[in-house]
């Protein structure tokens, strides 16, 4: 199938421990739609887009080395995957969790299974890896309607691909992210950078009067 949506951002998130149970947190902001390039000012202009995701670890499964020692690789699986995208004119974010999650609420996005693998050293905080998962559109936010299509195997909206990488930091890893999909209705791909910014255009307006 092909698709006409196609987002890509950098994550900031937490290094997982390995014990199940645990919530992992990131953020970032969204860089390109139907772009290679950055290009937020089309597809956001006067503003940016940025997220919040949570989600919670099922399994470690270290294939070879030990959990927490350079070297080991390993598959993961998490569940109860929540990632809230937010639209925000103040233009603030700058790295942390809180300039992430302020603004208007945009689009969110839920799954019951993200899983990937990790090339080398898990748990470590100088994790590499991806993950993927398929993701639905909750009808909350300002954009929901146009990418509600349940248009991906087993009537999901949207599949995600990420990676992450280790950054220096003993509690933090970076990364990316790419969302792919179709909306409501197929437009062109210039179009589609004015989709959903229609509605938070109007809320603005609105909060102004």
């Amino acid at each position: 199938m092909l698709q006409d949506f196609n987002m890509r951002g950098a994550i900031l998130e937490d290094v997982a421990s390995g014990t199940p149970g645990e919530i992992l947190t990131g953020y970032g902001r969204v860089l390109n739609i139907n772009s290679q390039d950055p290009n937020s000012a089309l597809f956001c202009p006067g503003c940016e887009l940025t997220f919040t995701f949570s989600m919670e670890l099922v399994s470690f499964d270290i294939t070879s080395g030990t959990l927490g020692v350079v070297g080991n690789e390993g598959d993961f699986e998490f569940t109860n995957l929540e990632i809230n995208f937010f639209v925000d004119y103040a233009q603030n974010y700058n790295g942390t969790s809180g300039t992430a999650g302020d603004g208007d609420l945009w689009l969110q996005l839920t799954s019951d299974s993200l899983s990937g693998s990790g090339a080398d050293n898990l748990g470590t905080g100088s994790d590499t890896g991806n993950g993927s998962a398929l993701l639905n559109v909750e009808q909350v936010g300002l954009a929901w309607n146009n990418f509600d299509t349940n248009g991906e195997a087993g009537g999901y909206d949207m599949v995600l691909d990420s990676s992450f990488q280790g950054i220096g930091s003993d509690t933090q890893l970076g990364g990316s992210f790419q969302i792919t999909g179709n909306s409501i209705p197929e437009p062109s791909s210039l179009a589609l950078l004015g989709l959903g910014m229609l509605g938070f255009a109007g809320f603005a307006r609105r909060k102004k009067a």
